[in-house]
């Protein structure tokens, strides 16, 4: 049974969804993230895995802690946006959470090499996303 994430097309995966998260003990306030793999899970069913695209799940995420957002584009190029509801650094990962059309989500972002995880929650179903951010692709250009 192939699954999509049909009304939860959350802006998470983004977020999401840090390939060079800087290896200061700052914490990013902003990223941008790709989601390179998909896994969809249904109530006593088996798991299915595939690219995000195959599961309606966003290809990039971009979030910004400041402005509590973040915002996805999915491989047919739409865009949704999301709020993050909280977000704090514990055991050097960013952690993000929030609600797309009343479903849960929450992101894990390692502050040191980027990786990310990734769960969205609907009603007997869930998924799990992972993937790499970015915050140096939004810096600008040494001059």
């Amino acid at each position: 049974m192939r699954r999509t994430l049909r009304t939860c097309q959350s802006a998470a995966v983004v977020a999401v969804a840090t390939l060079a998260l800087t290896a200061s003990a700052e914490t990013p306030n902003e990223g941008i993230c790709v989601t390179q793999q998909a896994v969809a899970c249904g109530a006593f069913e088996t798991c299915e895995r595939a690219l995000p695209a195959g599961m309606n799940l966003p290809a990039l995420m971009r979030f910004d802690v400041a402005k509590g957002l973040i915002e996805s584009r999915h491989q047919t190029g739409e865009v949704r946006t999301s709020k993050i509801a909280s977000s704090s650094v514990e055991g050097g990962a960013l952690l993000l959470q929030g609600l797309d059309e009343h479903h849960p989500w929450a992101m894990r972002v390692n502050t040191t090499n980027g990786e990310f995880t990734l769960s969205i929650l609907r009603e007997r179903e869930g998924y799990l996303g992972f993937g790499v951010c970015s915050t140096k692709i939004l810096e600008a250009p040494k001059q």
